[in-house]
């Protein structure tokens, strides 16, 4: 008796990715991540050095000013991620208009900086406060799919500005000031953890719609954050609590070790409680971030 089988359903290509920003801190994490499930697409930088990096089969990179986008458009059906900063986005958003989807990388500091003593950050928060409300009503309009990703502190053990920079200060001088007692609570967040929550966001019904919190994978006080970069860096952890007027008049010292330009602001946020629920993250994503658990190059 002759058998019956079904006959084997065509493999789906998913959608090509335009990975705006590519050569931010996310970006080397993200497009593995997509190259690893069987991804291709266009990486885009506002200039294509020869320290760029390699990338994987599949990908390209092409020189993109989203400033000065010309007549450039998406080509249709496009999964779109930016990494850019958020306010830069909507501008950009009539090029996107054929795409399939847009993952956007907004930050919490929408969340905590809005009252902050320094007119810079709480500009900060204005612009992406605004460019998530402008998002929100381009797609919405255009019938769009998007979703903006809020991440905490970023870190990378490269470049990143927080727990690295922190690494930087400590190799240098030998210790760490914090603003006493430094007890405010932080979630540092891997870049590859980013990464994964933005792959995660695809073709997703659950986060369509939604701006999502991305805490780190622990909740520690800023003091223990700076420890664990000692135990890193397998140094005695020289921990120095000053008062946070005396460290604010310092910044100009942070800047020259770290290279990193630091709000006077920060010192006091040493003693902010920044933490955020994970729930609509899990939830929707199925987000699950690593400890800090921090591993630095040699310098």
């Amino acid at each position: 008796m002759e058998s019956l089988t079904t006959p084997a359903r065509p493999a789906v290509t998913p959608p090509p990715v335009l990975v705006l920003g590519a050569s931010s801190l996310v970006g080397p994490f993200l497009v593995a991540r997509l190259s690893q499930g069987g991804r291709s697409g266009t990486c885009t930088s506002r200039r294509l050095s020869t320290d760029r990096g390699s990338l994987p089969a599949g990908f390209e990179w092409r020189r993109l000013d989203v400033t000065d986008p010309a007549d450039w458009r998406v080509e249709p059906g496009t999964a779109v991620l930016s990494l850019l900063p958020l306010w830069l986005l909507p501008p950009l958003l009539p090029h996107l208009s054929a795409a399939g989807q847009i993952v956007a990388l907004g930050s919490t500091s929408v969340l905590v900086k809005s009252d902050s003593a320094d007119p810079l950050e709480r500009d900060l928060a204005r612009r992406l406060a605004d460019a998530e409300s402008s998002i929100a009503a381009f797609c919405g309009a255009s019938g769009l799919r998007w979703t903006i990703l809020r991440p905490t502190l970023i870190h990378d053990c490269r470049r990143d500005a927080n727990v690295t920079a922190i690494a930087r200060f400590i190799r240098r001088i030998g210790f760490f000031p914090v603003g006493s007692p430094a007890s405010g609570l932080r979630q540092p967040i891997h870049a590859d953890d980013v990464a994964a929550a933005m792959v995660a966001a695809l073709e997703n019904d659950l986060a369509t719609g939604r701006s999502i919190n991305l805490p780190g994978g622990e909740t520690m006080t800023y003091r223990e954050m700076v420890r664990r970069v000692f135990v890193a860096l397998d140094r005695p952890a020289r921990i120095v609590p000053l008062p946070v007027p005396l460290l604010a008049a310092g910044t100009g010292l942070a800047r020259r070790v770290t290279g990193v330009d630091y709000s006077p602001a920060l010192f006091a946020r040493m003693n902010q409680d920044l933490a955020f629920d994970d729930s609509d993250a899990v939830k929707c994503l199925g987000y699950g971030a690593c400890p800090l658990r921090p591993r630095f190059t040699p310098p």
